[in-house]
């Protein structure tokens, strides 16, 4: 945040670093590391809201050696060379990237090994996914289709159950305020502690959205739907969900959150501050221009 004629501002935290990669600037009192950890996957989504040469080109040269060697060595940052604790999530989003800016070495992502790192597996719905966008076969997309909507139909009933037992309500992005643990009721804190996590959403929306199209794709759209808030604009705009004019108005006025908004729910879950922009914003306003970006997969 700074001042800006008397009165405090609050800006984004996106920027490009030296490397190439969208970063985020940790806040003044994390004392982090700008979100290197998350550099591919953020970088990803980059690319595909900005479609910018240099956002493409610096997961492809990350990732040069598996594409033309099989020698799979992810980083998380060019600049941290440590291969250890590579996630699932960045896994997937380096298969989105393929996706997207170079379909022709899709079938490349299937030699991704099982053991992603010295921390990290494939999950049995993340190794059925990429055989579904790698080979995109039915038998590919119905294995995939049977766990997927399994999983995400569970996970709905017990996020809602949780919320519903705790009383847990969303509220409006500009009225949002991380509610401290110790301010909790007892029903409120374990609904925080076991809730599947927003962050995945997101990524699980792009997941289906990588998906051929066709009859398992469009049932796990309508899966993915009662996951999220009515506010959750991103995802529902990526399962093709249909909008009133009231939200319609919200989408074009919405002025962003110092944050990634979409991979939060606005209510007592999360536990990060989340607060509403003002003033004028430098480039790279991922949280507004994601609702404006084209989805579209060449």
């Amino acid at each position: 945040m700074n001042k800006i004629e008397g009165e405090m501002k609050t800006t984004h935290r996106f920027y490009v670093d030296n490397f190439g990669y969208m970063l985020e600037k940790s806040r003044e009192w994390e004392n982090g590391d700008d979100g290197k950890g998350d550099a591919i996957a953020r970088t990803v989504l980059a690319a595909i809201i900005y479609r910018e040469q240099g956002f493409i080109d610096i997961i492809w040269f990350s990732f040069q050696r598996f594409l033309f060697q099989d020698i799979w060595e992810p980083e998380r940052h060019m600049s941290d060379p440590q291969t250890e604790d590579f996630s699932r999530d960045h896994t997937i989003w380096f298969v989105i990237w393929l996706c997207y800016f170079c379909p022709e070495a899709i079938k490349q992502s299937i030699k991704i090994p099982w053991k992603i790192s010295e921390k990290f597996n494939q999950s049995v719905d993340m190794w059925l996914w990429i055989k579904a966008v790698a080979r995109k076969r039915w038998i590919n997309k119905l294995l995939y289709w049977a766990i997927a909507s399994v999983l995400l139909r569970i996970t709905n009933r017990w996020n809602r159950w949780l919320r519903n037992c705790a009383g847990i309500e969303s509220v409006y992005y500009k009225d949002f305020k991380a509610t401290p643990e110790n301010e909790l009721t007892s029903k409120e804190l374990f609904a925080r502690k076991h809730s599947a996590p927003g962050y995945i959403m997101d990524t699980q929306a792009f997941m289906i959205h990588c998906l051929p199209d066709g009859w398992f794709k469009e049932k796990l759209k309508k899966r993915m739907i009662p996951l999220v808030e009515r506010s959750n604009y991103l995802i529902r705009q990526l399962m093709n969900d249909e909008f009133n004019w009231t939200e319609l108005s919200i989408i074009k006025s919405y002025s962003g959150m110092d944050g990634f908004r979409w991979s939060r729910r606005l209510d007592k879950t999360t536990d990060i501050d989340l607060n509403p922009l003002t003033g004028d914003q430098p480039p790279y306003n991922m949280d507004v221009d994601v609702l404006n970006a084209n989805f579209e997969i060449p």
